[in-house]
């Protein structure tokens, strides 16, 4: 009974731990999300300077709107990304709150069936007990009247013998 409490102990713990490292790649990957968007800020903010580099040189245009173009399309292609990354994130954490509930209700199951065996075992001890103890009364008067019977054999034999 105690192995088998261990064990799910174990196992409980088990999960517990693969449950925060899950939540800590989460929090990494929310970390790397945020350093892209930072990122991204940076790049609008160049992209505005560049924007009052094209009034000042106007000469410039036509070369700078190409590179705009280019920045700009591997940033939507970043940002596709991101979003398809934020998506399978949030679908994983829904699996992974699925599982959870799956686990938490496994585990009331288990406490349940434990706490039934524990009263039931507390149950079948006592009246093994109440049965020993029973059974200890009788042969204890038993045990006293045979003594007394050979008591009685014993001071017969002496009898027997002294007078022989």
């Amino acid at each position: 009974m105690e192995a088998i409490l261990r064990e799910i102990l174990a196992k409980l713990t088990s999960i517990e731990n693969n449950f925060l490292s899950f939540q800590q790649e989460v929090r990494e990957r929310f970390t790397q999300i945020d350093k892209r968007f930072a990122q991204i800020d940076e790049r609008f903010a160049q992209i505005d300077e560049r924007f009052a580099q094209i009034d000042e040189r106007f000469a410039q245009i036509d070369q700078r709107f190409e590179n705009m173009e280019a920045r700009l399309v591997a940033l939507e292609q970043k940002m596709e990304e991101t979003n398809e990354r934020i998506s399978r994130l949030e679908e994983e954490m829904c699996d992974v709150k699925k599982r959870l509930a799956r686990v938490e209700t496994q585990l009331d199951e288990v406490k349940e069936t434990v706490h039934r065996l524990e009263v039931q075992l507390a149950n079948d001890v006592h009246t093994l007990l109440q049965n020993i103890y029973k059974k200890i009364d009788e042969k204890g008067f038993e045990i006293y009247a045979l003594n007394k019977r050979l008591l009685r054999v014993e001071a017969s034999i002496e009898q027997l013998q002294s007078q022989v």
